[in-house]
């Protein structure tokens, strides 16, 4: 028993933009999260691998491609032992489909959803649906702001895959949507 995440993963323009984004922002020297860009939709502790990809595997295979719109961001303010730094994020449109795709998938689970998967969980009923962009400096959170601003990142997209990866990240399986 490990940890693991579920990640949408999104279509290949949407993709590029993001990457060409995350480079730019790392060559100003700002934090960017190593993983592809992508909405966490959930996050286990202690769960086993097998179930995990046969539930994402069967869910996958019963859900169609998701249109989301990504038309603002979002701060995760600071907090705790990271009391100088906020993490920026693009925030999905709450869209009826999308939302219920999002609590489809907790429908199994839900109980390994502790610690790492907090921000994910539903069982409070106010998951944080986001696709992390960069953590930065309080103090340095304009010059960043204008700088993803400068960028073509903003729009309609489609997630088109969820994938599964071990905490910290090792890619195990994809599964394409219908």
């Amino acid at each position: 028993m490990s940890n693991y995440v579920v990640l949408a993963r999104f279509n290949e323009e949407k993709d590029m933009q993001l990457k060409k984004l995350k480079k730019e922002l790392s060559s100003k020297g700002y934090s960017v999260p190593e993983w592809p860009p992508h909405i966490t939709i959930s996050a286990y502790e202690n769960m086993d691998e097998e179930l995990l990809c046969k539930w994402t595997s069967n869910f996958a295979s019963k859900h169609t491609k998701q249109r989301i719109s990504l038309h603002s961001i979002s701060i995760l303010p600071p907090g705790g032992e990271h009391a100088e730094t906020a993490v920026i994020c693009l925030e999905p449109a709450h869209l009826k489909s999308f939302v219920d795709f999002y609590y489809d998938f907790h429908e199994k689970y839900e109980e390994y959803c502790t610690g790492i998967g907090r921000f994910n969980s539903i069982l409070n009923d106010d998951p944080v649906i986001h696709a992390t962009i960069g953590i930065v400096k309080v103090s340095e959170m304009q010059e960043m702001i204008e700088l993803i601003f400068s960028q073509d990142i903003f729009g309609e997209a489609e997630i088109t895959a969820l994938e599964v990866y071990t905490y910290p990240m090792r890619l195990i399986k994809r599964f394409d949507l219908k």
